[in-house]
C-alpha cells in the first residue's frame, strides 16, 4: 500500500479542498487553492514566489483578477455602506466580464476603450460609463497599494468628458419661505431640519433621539452614518429646538399607518419607529425607497419653484433636488461670513478643498452682485438663452 503523500509545509487538507497558511512580509495568507493536490502544490509554489518578489519590491501583475475582485469587495463591505458595496460590485459586473481578462497581466486600455465604446453606442450615458470604468481603477489602485499586485494597468486613463454635468443649485430665500408655507406635516418639519443643520439625507434619516445631546443643544452626527465616517456636532436652531422637543413629546403617541392591503400594512408595521426623530406620514423611518424625494417634488411643485432651468438648446444648466436643502444650508452660511473652516466642520467636509468649492461658486455670483452695485454702470449681462422649466406636478408615494 503506497504511504501518504506528505503535504508541503504551509497546507493542509480539509474536507475535498486544500488550503495554504503561512506568513510573508509580516502578514498571514490563508486561502482557499483546490481540490486536486498537484494543482494545489502548484498554486501554493506561485503564491510563496509572490509573497517573496513583494517582500523585495518585486511585485508583478500576474494576480487573478477575481481574487482581486473577491478581497476587494471584502475590504469593501468592511469600510463602506451596503449600498456603496452594492454599486461597485453592478459596476464590476458591467466592466470585468467584456475585457476578457483572467488576470491583472493580461487588462489592456485598448480593451477598457473598447467597452467604453460599446457602452456609448448602446445609448449609456457617459457618466454611467465613467462608474463602470472608475470602479475597476479604483479595485486596481487598492490592489497596487495593498502590494498585491506591481502597478495599475489602467493609471492615467482619463474619465469620459460630459456635457451634462449634476449641477444642483440653492433655493433662494424667497423660495425657502415658499417651500416651507406650502408644505404640510410632518415634511415641513422636515425641509426646516435640512435648512438650519446642513445634514445629508441620509444622516437625517437615522437621526434618533439618542443623537440629540439635549444638555448641549447639538445634533451628533454618529461616525457610523457620516458619509466620511466622522462624527461631528451640529448646534440646534432655536427653530428646530422647538421642532425636536415637540417630536420628543409625542413619540410616545405614534401608531403605525395603514396601507392599502395587509402584506404592506405588515412591512409598515415591520418598519415602524419611536426612535428616529423623524419619521413618514405613516411612522416609518425615512430611509426607506425614495419617499422624501417624492414627497420634495411635490411640495416644490405646489409652492412653485422652477425644479430645471434649461438653455436654449434644452439642455439642463441647473436642478433643484433635494440636496438643494444642504447647499442652501452652506451658501447661507458663506453668504452670512462664516469662515471656511467652520462651514467644513458643520457640513462635514473630509477636506478643506471641498468646501472652498462652495466658496468659489458663492463669489462668482457675488461678483456679479457687486458689479451691478456699480452708481455709474448699467449692470452685468446674464446668459443668453436661459429658460426657466414649468414647475409640473409630481406623482409618488409619500
Amino acid at each position: 500500500m503506497p504511504r501518504p503523500r506528505k503535504l508541503p509545509e504551509g497546507m493542509y487538507p480539509r474536507g475535498r479542498h486544500y488550503y495554504c497558511d503561512f506568513y510573508a512580509g509580516g502578514h498571514r495568507i490563508r486561502r482557499k487553492l483546490a481540490t486536486d493536490l498537484d494543482a494545489t502544490v502548484r498554486i501554493l509554489v506561485e503564491l510563496r514566489s509572490r509573497a517573496q518578489k513583494g517582500d523585495f519590491g518585486l511585485l508583478d501583475n500576474d494576480y487573478p483578477l477575481d481574487d482581486l475582485r473577491r478581497e476587494w469587495l471584502t475590504h469593501c463591505g468592511q469600510a463602506l455602506k451596503p449600498a456603496s458595496v452594492a454599486r461597485y460590485v453592478e459596476c464590476l459586473d458591467n466592466v470585468l466580464p467584456r475585457l476578457g481578462a483572467g488576470r491583472v497581466s493580461r487588462l489592456r486600455v485598448e480593451a477598457v476603450l473598447a467597452f467604453r465604446q460599446e457602452r456609448l453606442a448602446g445609448g449609456v450615458s457617459p457618466r454611467t460609463v465613467n462608474m463602470d470604468v472608475g470602479a475597476l481603477a479604483t479595485m486596481l489602485r487598492w490592489g497596487v497599494q495593498h502590494r498585491l499586485i506591481g502597478s495599475n494597468p489602467l493609471d492615467g486613463l482619463g474619465p469620459l468628458p460630459h456635457d451634462d454635468p449634476k449641477e444642483g443649485r440653492p433655493l433662494t430665500v424667497e423660495e425657502v419661505r415658499r417651500l416651507l408655507d406650502a408644505s404640510a406635516p410632518p415634511w415641513r418639519d422636515v425641509w426646516y431640519a435640512f435648512l438650519v443643520s446642513g445634514l445629508r439625507k441620509e444622516e437625517l434619516a437615522r437621526l434618533t433621539f439618542r443623537d440629540v445631546d439635549w444638555e448641549a443643544r447639538e445634533l451628533v452626527v454618529r461616525g457610523g452614518v457620516a458619509k466620511n465616517h466622522r462624527e461631528r456636532r451640529v448646534p440646534i436652531d432655536a427653530g428646530l429646538w422647538d421642532i425636536l422637543k415637540c417630536q420628543e413629546a409625542g413619540r410616545g403617541a405614534r401608531r403605525p399607518g395603514k396601507a392599502r392591503n395587509p402584506a404592506m400594512t405588515a412591512r409598515v408595521e415591520a418598519r415602524f419607529s419611536r426612535d428616529h426623530v423623524f419619521v413618514s406620514t405613516q411612522n416609518t423611518p425615512l430611509t426607506h425607497r425614495s419617499g422624501p424625494y417624492h414627497a420634495f417634488l411635490r411640495c416644490c411643485a405646489k409652492a412653485g419653484i422652477e425644479r430645471e432651468t434649461l438653455d436654449a438648446e434644452g439642455r439642463q444648466v441647473e436642478h433643484v433636488d433635494l440636496h438643494s436643502l444642504r447647499r442652501t444650508f452652506a451658501t447661507s452660511l458663506i453668504v452670512g461670513g462664516a469662515d471656511p473652516k467652520s462651514v467644513q466642520e458643520l457640513l462635514g467636509h473630509r477636506t478643506l478643498d471641498m468646501t472652498m468649492r462652495i466658496y468659489a461658486k458663492v463669489n462668482a455670483g457675488t461678483k456679479r452682485q457687486a458689479l451691478n452695485k456699480l452708481p455709474y454702470g448699467q449692470g452685468t449681462l446674464e446668459r443668453e438663452g436661459v429658460l426657466q422649466y414649468p414647475a409640473k406636478a409630481v406623482s409618488g408615494a409619500s
